[in-house]
């Protein structure tokens, strides 16, 4: 998604032409490239009329102004450690107070006068460095700080974050910070500020069995970008057979797999489409379904066999020596299947209220969208998920947990065959962002080996860069 950068800067170009003044064209997470923004984050301003020339503060220091050029958010100095034409690295002060509508701006000031770009915030917005813009493999050290490309079990790792939150006095952060591992929750030893990196985050954990090999975080209702890591692989099936694919988004020809940004304003350049009803909410839902069979080899290991999405999975444990399995599902609660999500954590906002200049939005009343909001889709890729029969606390995601036997030595699943396990879905929210498409992708492991992958594009409702030109 990060490709659409140079299309925003680009978009107020003309405007630029007629004025030195600054002009603020989109903020994202320096981490991630998402629109998803907390206090003491790292932020990428995007925009031209900045700086006269490039300028990287000296290692290890901070400013609040770089050549002749200074940031305030929410009327509090920014720290500054790189400034150019078109782009800004600032960190949001940890001061920043958000506001009930959860709306500040971001002022860039230079000698020519101050261009503003409203931003939304949240409490926490947790993002993993990688070593590719937030994406791809995994900036994962061991316990004697050593960057390592592959893990194992029960090892201790070290994990590099921003948008964690608030912390204490001792740096250590106040709220609850998941960290999944190979699909499966580590053990958090340590969660707070690194020593010495200002607005960065360091976790230490344990690495738990591993079934995949991503690593995601998730922090006051909101869920990390995924990265990777490599993951031993086993030898304990034969015959590995299986297929991945989304029920929503889905690869159905219906639905629509070439979106178009909204349009936006009497004088938009275009090309655009109108404004959707059921691509404008502040959340989205990832299900997806699969098959797979394989033979187990005599004298098999435990190993895993995992149907993953960006909001969860289906993740079977296989036992050979015992004959058994256990399985955990995500799935959503009878509410969030109907639109009810009065008893999440996720605030529920209503992106088709939002005015596109301030990014003022309107909230869902009592967090419920109705029926006329929710997609044909949607409500339809809702009816293969499992029932549930074990919720969390403030979320609309839960999980369906069951155990069984093997008989035999091949296993299959699919609509016919341990069918409860086949289909999965979660809930994830989305930012009020500069992007307007994203990629679900649905993957199947079976004993560490990635056997199928598919990625589904959808779309997101696009705010548009903050000046396209005259007339705006």
């Amino acid at each position: 998604m990060r490709s659409s950068f140079a299309s925003i800067v680009l978009a107020g170009a003309f405007a630029g032409s007629l004025s030195a003044q600054p002009v603020v064209t989109t903020v994202v997470d320096k981490t991630s490239y998402r629109a998803v923004l907390a206090p003491n984050c790292w932020v990428v301003i995007k925009g031209y009329n900045f700086a006269a020339t490039t300028i990287t503060a000296p290692a290890g220091s901070l400013a609040t102004t770089l050549g002749g050029v200074s940031v305030t958010i929410a009327g509090l100095p920014a720290s500054l450690t790189y400034a150019s034409p078109n782009e800004i690295d600032a960190l949001i002060p940890s001061q920043v107070a958000i506001p009930q509508n959860t709306v500040v701006p971001v002022v860039v000031t230079s000698a020519a006068g101050s261009g503003t770009n409203n931003i939304r915030l949240t409490r926490d917005a947790p993002a993993l460095f990688s070593r590719n813009d937030g994406s791809g493999l995994g900036l994962v050290f061991d316990a004697t700080f050593h960057q390592i490309d592959t893990i194992r079990a029960q090892q201790t790792l070290i994990l590099y974050a921003t948008g964690l939150g608030p912390t204490d006095a001792s740096g250590r952060v106040v709220d609850t910070v998941e960290v999944y591992i190979g699909e499966r929750s580590a053990q958090v030893l340590f969660a707070g500020l690194a020593p010495g990196l200002p607005g960065i985050y360091q976790l230490n954990v344990t690495a738990p069995v591993l079934a995949t090999d991503r690593i995601y975080l998730r922090s006051g209702g909101w869920q990390s970008n995924i990265v990777n890591i490599g993951v031993p692989s086993g030898t304990n099936t034969a015959n590995v057979k299986g297929s991945i694919d989304g029920l929503y988004p889905s690869s159905d020809p219906g639905y629509p797999t070439i979106p178009i940004r909204q349009c936006v304003g009497d004088n938009d350049p275009g090309p655009c489409g109108p404004v959707g009803v059921f691509d404008s909410l502040s959340i989205m839902m990832h299900a997806g379904t699969f098959t797979v069979s394989f033979d187990i080899v005599p004298g098999a290991g435990p190993f895993s066999v995992a149907a993953v999405g960006e909001a969860g999975g289906s993740i079977i444990s296989i036992d050979p020596a015992a004959g058994t399995y256990t399985a955990s599902v995500t799935t959503l609660t009878p509410a969030a299947r109907t639109g009810d999500y009065s008893n999440s954590i996720m605030p529920l906002w209503d992106y088709d209220s939002c005015d596109w200049k301030s990014a003022m939005c309107r909230p869902f009343p009592s967090n419920i969208v109705p029926v006329s909001r929710i997609d044909p889709y949607w409500a339809r890729a809702t009816q293969p998920l499992p029932a549930p029969n074990t919720t969390a606390v403030a979320s609309p995601n839960a999980l369906l947990q069951v155990s069984g036997s093997i008989n035999g030595s091949h296993v299959a699943i699919d609509s016919q065959n341990n069918s409860t396990l086949s289909a999965f879905g979660g809930i994830v929210q989305v930012p009020y962002g500069p992007f307007d498409v994203g990629v679900s992708t649905f993957s199947l492991y079976v004993d560490g080996h990635l056997i199928a992958s598919k990625g589904l594009p959808y779309l997101l409702f696009q705010r548009a860069p903050a000046n396209f030109g005259p007339g705006f």
